[in-house]
């Protein structure tokens, strides 16, 4: 008896220019230097509301979260990963029923960014650095 195992899936290699917008976009959302949740100003860290493998939501900056490492990833008490229901409850306060709608339009929409589209984004989150 032969034993099939299922192929593996290849791994897509990340772009030089997807990397340079990963890093953009966590600058960006971190440009005001504390965190959104307790006010510490350090141990920041960029957080998407939905998660970043959603290409048209991957770099866009309302999907994004600075938080300190506490409330990212480490308290048990409120954290974007340890207590999500309270995490997005608190988003939804904080930002609104219309902010969660507009990104939930935009997760549902099926369409692939081309190399154009991501030029433009990184202008748009150079933009923001700067301003």
């Amino acid at each position: 008896m032969t034993l099939a195992f299922p192929k593996q899936k290849k791994k897509r290699k990340k772009t030089s220019l997807n990397k340079e917008l990963d890093t953009l976009w966590s600058k960006a959302v971190k440009v005001d230097g504390k965190c959104e949740y307790c006010g510490r100003e350090s141990g920041l860290n960029a957080h998407h509301y939905f998660s970043r493998s959603i290409i048209p939501l991957r770099w866009n900056l309302d999907n994004g979260f600075c938080l300190c490492a506490g409330c990212h990833t480490l308290s048990s008490k409120m954290s974007a990963h340890k207590t999500p229901a309270e995490f997005c409850d608190w988003a939804r306060e904080i930002r609104g029923l219309k902010w969660e709608a507009d990104l939930r339009a935009i997760k549902n929409e099926n369409y692939r960014l081309t190399d154009d589209d991501k030029k433009k984004i990184k202008e748009t989150l150079e933009n923001a650095l700067t301003s």
